[in-house]
């Protein structure tokens, strides 16, 4: 069973789709705490005790697979081994293929966190990268109104301006993924976590699995 850890319900469809895409048979089991985000978002930092608690209730379930879809909380979830960011195979991906990233976020919680991650990466790689903030935090409440059209549009606005000055985009959240459908004329890639990251996570579960086997 794969097990996702939310702190939207807007990604359940999203998330249960891709996984559908390439297996069509696995269990998924989504589990929704919005107040995860919301404290950082107010408090400038992550609720890790309430964290660890949610993570502690999802692993009761036992699952084979323990994704977590909040960038916010990515720190948190590589200190425990068992559960995967979303994010982490496309910032690896990223990092070996382009120099200039544009690094757009639309919570102020995630920027620091997304930033470590793309900086970690690099050291890792030995290879030196340049970051430019695209700051999407006006946008943000949009999204708390479910004006989804609204959100993705100012983003898509304030990415336009970063072109000449970036390699690549990298959308730092999986709420900003729609925001890619207004930027059709962008001539500089657009990449975001959800696809890339379900696409590996799930291809190299299922290697594992069969290396057991």
């Amino acid at each position: 069973m794969i097990a996702f850890l939310h702190t939207s319900p807007i990604h359940i469809e999203t998330f249960e789709k891709l996984v559908r895409k390439l297996d069509k048979n696995v269990e998924i089991k989504h589990f929704v705490n919005e107040k995860l985000l919301e404290t950082a978002l107010i408090n400038g930092e992550t609720d890790v005790v309430s964290f660890k608690k949610e993570i502690e209730l999802i692993k009761k379930e036992n699952p084979s697979l323990l994704i977590c879809t909040c960038s916010t909380y990515g720190e948190e979830c590589d200190i425990d081994s068992s559960i995967y960011r979303i994010d982490k195979p496309i910032v690896e991906n990223i990092v070996k293929n382009f120099k200039k990233i544009g690094l757009a976020y639309t919570a102020n919680s995630t920027k620091k966190v997304s930033e470590n991650l793309l900086l970690k990466v690099s050291s890792e790689l030995n290879k030196q990268i340049e970051i430019s903030n695209c700051d999407c935090s006006e946008f943000w409440a949009y999204f708390e109104k479910k004006d989804f059209r609204g959100y993705e549009k100012g983003i898509a606005k304030k990415i336009e301006l970063l072109e000449s000055k970036v390699d690549v985009v990298f959308l730092a959240q999986a709420s900003m993924e729609g925001a890619k459908k207004y930027l059709k004329q962008m001539k500089k890639e657009v990449l975001s976590s959800p696809e890339f990251g379900i696409n590996e996570l799930i291809n190299k579960h299922k290697a594992s699995v069969q290396h057991r086997i």
